[in-house]
């Protein structure tokens, strides 16, 4: 599956109302508030989310860059060194959907509070 589906299909968990158009989708936060995430890429591959807070009416917010790195690991078992060895770097497959949880935290201080909650 494409990594921009994934990124669809992860936002689309949490955010059913969210627009995906390429390898970008377009949340809407509340007010005149909206975000923008998209792939990141590094060295030819996809490394990441950029998830930018938008307001309509004066523009960007706030932006910020989760990194694979930045999503906590469990074990993960090591590269395969048997004679299949490849002379590449070995790079894990990209956790969108552990990404994307990260996202959220991000995104929930922009998000206006319920009238539930207040």
């Amino acid at each position: 599956m494409p990594f921009g589906q994934e990124l669809r299909n992860a936002v689309a968990k949490r955010r059913p109302d969210a627009v995906c158009l390429g390898g970008v989708c377009y949340i809407r936060l509340g007010g005149e508030t909206l975000a923008k995430a998209a792939l990141t890429s590094g060295g030819g591959y996809y490394d990441g989310i950029q998830v930018t807070v938008l307001n309509r009416r004066t523009g960007p917010v706030d932006s910020i860059t989760i990194r694979s790195w930045d999503v906590p690991c469990g074990t993960k078992k090591p590269p395969d060194c048997g004679e299949k060895a490849d002379w590449d770097i070995y790079r894990p497959t990209l956790d969108i959907d552990g990404l994307w949880d990260l996202a959220e935290e991000y995104l929930r201080l922009f998000q206006e509070p319920d009238t539930e909650m207040r």
